[in-house]
């Protein structure tokens, strides 16, 4: 039985490539079984769905915790998530990088493969600038580093349960499957992620930590960068700002509050003179 893994974040379809990997693999002649774990749903936080295929029926119901694959939608995650978490040895990772496979810090026992998803993605106009939805390009690649089902079942699940831009998804799967890059155990270990104990409310065991410490710009792969001389101080970006990370200086033109900015691109969205570009963030891979 092999297990997959999906790190990614809200928005990204990290729980809809779950499904289609499921529904390839039926469609291959296997047994298939998906499922997410929902914790905070809302756009932009951390996601993980969970695949199993087998050739015979499987009866366990668990989570993954000791996956054979694991597949990074987003490689912010890299740094703040434990995404090579209980990866068998010889395992291997997955993830949407514009690095080499080489380059990626992760344990040294996985094997490691990268896809420029969001590049492809953005190519073909799968989600905004700011949220490109990956998900079809990286089980192109999912499909070509583990031979665990075809890019044929991969395209046919797609025609079938994706509700939207079809032909564009079957594309972005071949691209994605075009492009991954193959490598072996990375060089660097992993940057260390923080465990807080969980608060004790009367509800149960909701959050792990208060909002003072877990702050939202560990999330963020895009920055908002604001061009003031075309700023007509009008405050969209703080009125649609989902997190309280814009405020003003004495002339009253915006200033982002970098530790809460989680990169979602809804102020430059929602920005009428547009002044407001995303861009990488810096050292992003």
């Amino acid at each position: 039985m092999m297990e997959i893994r999906f790190h990614g974040r809200g928005g990204q379809g990290s729980v809809l490539a779950s499904e289609l990997l499921a529904q390839a693999a039926f469609l291959d002649g296997k047994w298939p079984q998906s499922f997410p774990f929902f914790g905070v749903e809302r756009r932009g936080a951390p996601v993980t769905a969970f695949s199993r295929i087998d050739d015979k029926p499987i009866a366990v119901r668990t989570s993954v915790t000791n996956p054979d694959t694991v597949v990074v939608l987003e490689s912010g995650l890299l740094r703040t998530v434990a995404v090579a978490d209980g990866l068998r040895e010889g395992g291997l990772l997955l993830a949407n990088s514009r690095l080499p496979p080489e380059k990626l810090a992760v344990p040294v026992r996985a094997r490691t493969a990268t896809v420029d998803a969001t590049a492809i993605a953005r190519a073909h106009g799968l989600g905004s600038a700011s949220t490109p939805i990956v998900n079809t390009a990286m089980l192109g690649a999912f499909a070509k580093a583990t031979g665990i089902v075809t890019l044929k079942a991969v395209q046919a699940a797609i025609e079938e349960f994706v509700p939207a831009r079809r032909a564009e998804n079957r594309d972005a799967a071949a691209d994605g499957y075009a492009a991954v890059r193959m490598g072996q155990g990375a060089v660097s270990p992993p940057r260390p992620v923080p465990k807080a104990a969980a608060l004790r409310l009367p509800e149960g065991p909701v959050a792990v930590t208060s909002s003072e410490v877990l702050q939202t710009s560990a999330w963020r792969t895009l920055r908002p960068v604001i061009s003031l001389d075309r700023c007509t101080r009008c405050n969209f970006c703080w009125k649609y700002c989902p997190d309280d990370a814009i405020e003003f200086d004495a002339k009253g033109y915006p200033v982002i509050r970098w530790q809460y900015c989680k990169g979602c691109g809804i102020c430059a969205a929602e920005c009428p003179p547009h002044t407001i570009t995303m861009v990488p963030e810096a050292g992003e891979a």
